[in-house]
């Protein structure tokens, strides 16, 4: 599933790439398939027709397009989730379209957004406001400061694993870097938050904050081929009954609160 930095790294590419969504205008909306869309399929068709994009945010794992209408100065959000398998692509119109394809964006210039997604279950739709999604979820994991961190983390009594997962409490971790955090930190899945020393916090701060910068720089991860420039050198993540890259034990895979969990027993002690 496309985390943080997968999704960052989308973001990058349709706003600083060449050709660049922001200034695009919408000339038409195609929705392959209407279940991607979250509410009246044809109230987005009619919203989107004819603005132009001004801008793309991005909080946790969620994408929000900001479109402004040329005639009446209105503004519209387009938000998104990629979930398990979303991808997105600004390509040239005449490209053949995946039989993926969900929604598509015609744009001007000879320019298409494309949604595809195998698994149909990535989403969009509209919000008067970013903030109808935002406040609902945790500080953003790449932007988050550690003062906000410890302060959220002060009284909780979560299994470490658990709490990454958790949007609540911070937006943007999925499996991937919620393993590869408590890897970096020598925290095991299952220790309990309130158990944690003050440098077992700090600790699990600097992982945090360093895996995911790192993984952003990098673009993400590449896992099953799914976002092929993503280079971040995964440690645990899908090593099950591999060795441990610093230890040399065997990397274990478990389910934890039905997740596929990896960790090295001999560096993550409980």
């Amino acid at each position: 599933m496309p985390e943080l930095p997968e999704v960052e790294s989308v973001l990058q590419c349709l706003t600083t790439s060449t050709p660049s969504l922001i200034g695009r205008r919408v000339c038409s909306v195609r929705v392959l398939r209407d279940s991607v869309v979250d509410g009246n399929v044809r109230s987005v068709v009619n919203t989107l027709t004819g603005t132009v994009c001004n801008d793309v945010l991005r909080h946790g794992k969620y994408l929000f397009f900001e479109f402004q209408n040329s005639h009446s100065a209105t503004q519209s959000w387009l938000a998104l989730h990629l979930r398990m398998t979303g991808r997105l692509f600004l390509v040239p119109e005449q490209m053949a379209e995946d039989r993926h394809t969900r929604f598509v964006l015609l744009l001007d210039q000879g320019l298409a957004l494309r949604f595809d997604d195998p698994r149909a279950f990535g989403r969009v739709w509209l919000v008067e406001d970013p903030r109808e999604v935002t406040e609902k979820l945790g500080p953003d994991a790449l932007l988050i400061q550690r003062e906000s961190f410890l302060n959220r983390l002060h009284g909780l009594r979560r299994q470490l694993k658990q709490l990454l997962l958790d949007q609540s409490f911070v937006a943007g971790i999925g499996n991937i870097y919620a393993d590869e955090t408590l890897f970096r930190a020598r925290l095991h899945p299952l220790k309990i938050s309130s158990d944690l020393s003050n440098e077992e916090i700090n600790r699990l701060y600097d992982a945090l904050h360093g895996v995911i910068a790192q993984a952003v720089i990098a673009k993400g991860a590449n896992i099953d081929g799914v976002f092929e420039a993503g280079s971040f050198p995964v440690a645990v993540y899908g090593r099950g009954g591999k060795r441990c890259l610093e230890c040399g034990a065997l990397v274990v895979k478990e389910r934890f609160g039905q997740r596929g969990t990896h960790f090295c027993p001999v560096c993550q002690p409980l």
